[in-house]
């Protein structure tokens, strides 16, 4: 953590490896944009330090030459003197923590940019792997890092100087006295150290297990509506009350420790006070020192302890802070999809061909999810994919779509080979909609056009009838411009189903991939739906994940997922009485206008 915060002169750097993250340096990029602010605020804590110690020199004056001599034109003086100044202070204390503001603003920013980036840049696998709220988490890990230049620990770090100040000063006018608080600031700096070293000696523990509280608490939060109309709040409470338990035991555990530390801080500042009373009333005594300075050096001592005290109190916050930095580091330098090409090529027709393609999601699995699989799909017709529950079927449309990388083979679109483009560049060739649609808060209008910038209220209107989503939206009182809440509050799971077919509609794709698009639809909405993804198959390849009987009898091809690694490839017409036990389909195909093109075939 002190590493980013020191000179650059100070800090090796690192030379860049073979296909690391762009956002690896983010941490100490932006450290290093915020560095001259935190410089200027450490050298305006020089003066602020000096001025810091008048009013004790304020007292020494007053107590030796005012009361001694009834000096009422001194004390004017004086007064006037130390306002001045004191107002300066104060300028520069503003400043100074305007300053730090704006550092902590700096990295705020920086950070948190290339986190979301980071994020967002991933592979969709490696965005599997985390929940959401481990994401939650990181980015309230940047405010941990930004705490260490806007909060206490910063403050008490630039007071330091005053430390010195106010020695040199009770040298000058407190000689005997200087013993005594050099003997007590050794001994709070010892104290700052090893309480330090107690602190991140047990924090670890305690940040894992809160973690896992914040991770469980989210996920509760999130399960809210399915806790309820299933009756599962007792089991639910009492796994979440043993995780609270388990953090609540260790975190009071440290907090306790830290309150020792805390407490015993303030009362040592109280002995101390004490015994420099004490050593300097027998200075008086002696006349070693006069009554000005023993008033004086008492105030100059707790200033120079205060800075000490300040880093006893909060080291824990610079703890939490390293290890926020270690894990953000380690999050920011994992590997990122691969950046656009920067090249506009041809759309192509709408031709998916695998080529001896194979997927693991580990390497040592026994069973592959797909081995060996050849298929020639496109361009144009329906094509839909059937196969039990876990065979792999989303699995092979996120293959065919770009999200997931084939263990082995190679998967192309037209002559292009998927994996020499990044996902901004395919999602404008190849459109998916899973299964899970969620709908960021606003007005439909809104969202539809973040969907697909640049398009025209006509052309989001002719999207939405050709998904079925404007019939419904008429029928609002706001119409397009209804308020739809955070997660698609408002409108229902099959009209969010419509609305998202529409905004992959506005993509223009040359292949439509639609993973369980039936699900959450009335009957009547999934012969509209089936009459629309006809009709787009005349001039798109549409790939199509589904269960319906009605959608897989109207298909130009079959592809059974058998759930062994391999496909099985054939029309409705051999495919529907195979998989579902019936007769013939329930649409020959050819029929409702289905011109789509038959695909090329090839076995697993």
């Amino acid at each position: 953590m002190i590493k980013f915060l020191l000179p650059s002169q100070l800090v090796a750097e690192t030379p860049d490896e073979p296909g690391a993250s762009p956002y690896a340096k983010a941490l100490n990029t932006a450290f290093r944009a915020a560095y001259p602010l935190v410089k200027s605020a450490a050298w305006r804590s020089l003066p602020i330090s000096l001025f810091g110690l008048l009013p004790s020199i304020f007292l020494l004056q007053v107590y030796d030459r005012v009361l001694s001599r009834s000096g009422t034109s001194t004390l004017a003086a004086l007064v006037s003197g130390i306002l001045f100044f004191l107002c300066i202070e104060f300028w520069l204390r503003t400043r100074r923590s305007r300053m730090l503001r704006n550092a902590g603003a700096i990295i705020d920013h920086g950070v948190s940019g290339a986190l979301l980036q980071s994020m967002l840049a991933r592979p969709l696998r490696a965005l599997e792997a985390r929940p959401a709220s481990v994401w939650q988490q990181y980015f309230r890990d940047v405010g941990s890092v930004r705490g260490t230049v806007t909060g206490g620990l910063a403050q008490s770090i630039f007071d330091l100087p005053m430390a010195v100040f106010a020695l040199v000063v009770i040298g000058i006018v407190a000689l005997p006295v200087l013993p005594v608080v050099a003997a007590f600031l050794a001994i709070m700096s010892f104290l700052a150290w090893w309480w330090a070293d107690e602190v991140r000696a047990g924090r670890v523990e305690e940040v894992q297990r809160g973690r896992g509280l914040d991770r469980m608490t989210f996920e509760i939060c999130n399960a809210r509506e399915t806790l309820k109309t299933q009756a599962n709040d007792g089991p639910i409470s009492d796994m979440w009350r043993q995780t609270y338990n388990a953090w609540l035991t260790e975190s009071f555990s440290k907090n306790g420790q830290i309150e020792t530390a805390r407490d015993g801080t303030t009362v040592l500042l109280t002995v101390f006070s004490v015994v420099v009373v004490t050593v300097g009333a027998i200075s008086v005594m002696e006349q070693w020192m006069t009554v000005g300075g023993l008033v004086a050096s008492n105030m100059l001592a707790l200033k120079a302890l205060q800075p000490v005290a300040g880093l006893v109190s909060n080291w824990r916050s610079l703890a939490t802070a390293k290890e926020a930095a270690k894990r953000l580091e380690t999050v920011l330098g994992e590997p990122v999809e691969k950046p656009p090409t920067g090249m506009t090529l041809p759309q192509p027709l709408g031709r998916i061909t695998l080529k001896d393609v194979s997927f693991s999601f580990t390497e040592t699995a026994q069973q592959p999810v797909l081995e060996s699989v050849n298929l020639d799909i496109g361009p144009g017709g329906l094509h839909v994919i059937v196969g039990r529950n876990g065979a792999g079927k989303s699995t092979l449309v996120k293959l065919l779509s770009g999200l997931y990388t084939p263990t082995r083979g190679i998967i192309s679109i037209g002559e292009y080979d998927l994996s020499q483009f990044g996902r901004e560049e395919l999602s404008r060739w190849i459109s998916y909609l899973s299964q899970e649609v969620y709908w960021f808060g606003g007005t439909l209008i809104d969202t539809m056009r973040r969907a697909a910038p640049g398009q025209s209220d006509e052309q989001i209107v002719s999207a939405c009838k050709l998904s079925g989503a404007h019939e419904f939206i008429s029928r609002l009182p706001d119409g397009y411009r209804t308020m739809v809440g955070e997660g698609g509050t408002g409108v229902s799971v099959g009209e969010r189903r419509k609305l998202a077919l529409a905004m992959s509609f506005l993509r223009k794709p040359s292949v439509l991939v639609l993973d369980e698009p039936s699900n959450d639809l009335d009957f009547q909405s999934e012969r509209n739906l089936l009459a629309t993804l006809l009709a787009v198959a005349k001039v798109r390849t549409v790939v199509v994940v589904t269960h319906s009987l009605r959608i897989v009898s109207a298909a130009s091809a079959v592809y059974h997922v058998t759930g062994q690694g391999d496909i099985e490839v054939g029309t409705a017409a051999v495919m529907v009485p195979k998989l579902f036990g019936v007769k013939k389909p329930l649409v020959a195909v050819g029929d409702e206008d289905n011109a789509g093109a038959p695909a090329s075939r090839s076995m697993a």
